[in-house]
């Protein structure tokens, strides 16, 4: 049988059950379907989406019975579609014994093959719904954590006061710092070396907040992390910092480049992902970053 390709008289429900950065990258999407969708997630994704969807289905722990305890509450919803954008494990195990039909939105977006007929109008609607426009001359947002477990990904300290001379030479904006609570100290070293006007919001923004920092900022610098999925999603002119991780397809939009080590890396081949801290961005040049993305930062 052939999906539709509208959403309309149908119930849907979307599962992302990833981390924050991943759950982040889905919003253009969620926030294009209509009637919103039921969102089968972490706790993690329903603190991040509850300012602006209301109906979940929570995961809350790994345990097989956990997972047993989505399965019923979904059999009970009867869903006719479900969006699997993550296609995992223990999401496929949950949409194979969903009872609905199940779309692999994730190998769509990975292996670039064609998606049913709901797939591709979702990822169209979505697509289309986010647009970056001439951007005001507000504050850049510097990501410069990780969660500790992926120290690998932070560029050093002197690094950042690289990128900040640079952008203070071009822009002379204010520098917003954002991060989690549990970066906040290594967030807060950082700031101490940067020159210009620079502001801490580390540990001090809720979702919402984040959200809107971020959609307001002229410019967003981030490592491989939540803040640049956000960015990416509101539209914000992005710069992704990369060095122990492959770029892949994570700044497929327009507005977003990723930049790395070109001496480091000649070929382009950066590694999945190695979470041994190393010398990776010694010789990662912002400059292209801001030559990519110059007609948004008029």
């Amino acid at each position: 049988m052939t999906a539709s390709s509208s959403t309309d008289g149908k119930n849907i429900a979307v599962i992302k059950l990833s981390a924050l950065g991943d759950i982040a990258s889905t919003l253009p999407y969620l926030r294009a379907m209509d009637p919103p969708p039921c969102i089968i997630t972490s706790p993690i994704g329903r603190a991040f989406l509850k300012d602006e969807f209301s109906d979940f289905i929570v995961l809350d722990k790994k345990s097989f019975v956990s997972q047993l305890k989505v399965i019923i509450e979904v059999r009970k919803r009867r869903f006719t579609d479900i969006l699997d954008f993550q296609s995992n494990k223990r999401c496929r195990m949950i949409g194979r014994w969903s009872g609905s039909r199940v779309h692999d939105v994730a190998n769509v977006f990975v292996n670039n093959v064609p998606g049913s007929e709901l797939t591709e109008s979702v990822i169209a609607k979505g697509t289309a719904a986010i647009q970056c426009g001439k951007r005001k001359r507000t504050h850049i947002i510097f990501n410069t954590g990780s969660s500790p477990k992926w120290t690998s990904k932070r560029p050093p300290a002197e690094k950042w006061r690289e990128f900040a001379e640079i952008l203070n030479e071009r822009y002379d904006l204010p520098i917003k710092l954002v991060g989690s609570e549990e970066e906040r100290s290594y967030v807060e070293e950082i700031a101490a070396v940067l020159p210009g006007e620079v502001e801490v919001l580390a540990g001090k923004t809720g979702f919402p907040e984040l959200k809107k920092v971020i959609r307001d900022a002229f410019l967003t610098v981030s490592t491989d992390s939540a803040a640049l999925h956000i960015s990416k999603a509101e539209g914000t002119p992005t710069i992704g910092i990369f060095g122990s991780h492959a770029i892949g397809g994570k700044m497929r939009f327009p507005w977003t480049v990723g930049i790395y080590d070109r001496v480091l890396y000649p070929d382009g081949k950066l590694p999945i992902a190695e979470q041994t801290p190393g010398n990776y961005y010694d010789h990662v040049d912002l400059n292209e970053g801001l030559e990519a993305l110059a007609e948004y930062l008029q």
